[in-house]
């Protein structure tokens, strides 16, 4: 019999660990489903329970459809930051303990028109929730797009 230790739901190898810093985006995905797993195991839930105290713990803003979580727990997505909020809470554990060494922010009222969050070493998370110009629109995703080519 194979030694290698297998999520029991998906029969994927469970992940290796590996310094967040390097991680790879399948890595992280993965990682997060086995932590998100092995939360779900702790609570005695399955993804129906999960997904409905999910959306509860939004509060009116959004929905976290099962389907969300299977994909979750696949290692096809990692939530949204909303959704990573309303999740561990609603599992009742820190979001960092889902996603080591990945700052993801409270979500905030959608009525702010703007907004920005530290992430910490250098970076930030910015958010524009207010009509603008083309011409405005225009600069501001040609700085975006300068910002990550650096």
């Amino acid at each position: 019999m194979n030694d290698i230790p297998r999520n029991r739901h998906t029969h994927k190898p469970a992940p290796k660990p590996v310094d967040v810093k390097y991680m790879t985006r399948e890595a992280s995905r993965d990682v997060f489903a086995s932590k998100l797993q092995a939360a779900m195991d702790a609570k005695g839930w399955n993804q129906s329970d999960l997904a409905r105290a999910a959306t509860a713990a939004l509060g009116g803003e959004g929905v976290i459809q099962r389907d969300n979580i299977s994909k979750y727990i696949n290692g096809k997505a990692i939530p949204s930051s909303p959704k990573l909020y309303a999740i561990s809470t609603a599992l009742g554990v820190n979001k960092d303990e889902l996603i080591p060494g990945v700052s993801v922010m409270q979500p905030t009222v959608r009525n702010v028109p703007i907004g920005v969050d530290d992430l910490g070493e250098g970076k930030a998370w910015l958010r524009v929730n207010q009509p603008v110009s083309w011409d405005v629109a225009l600069k501001v995703l040609d700085l975006l797009k300068g910002d990550k080519d650096e």
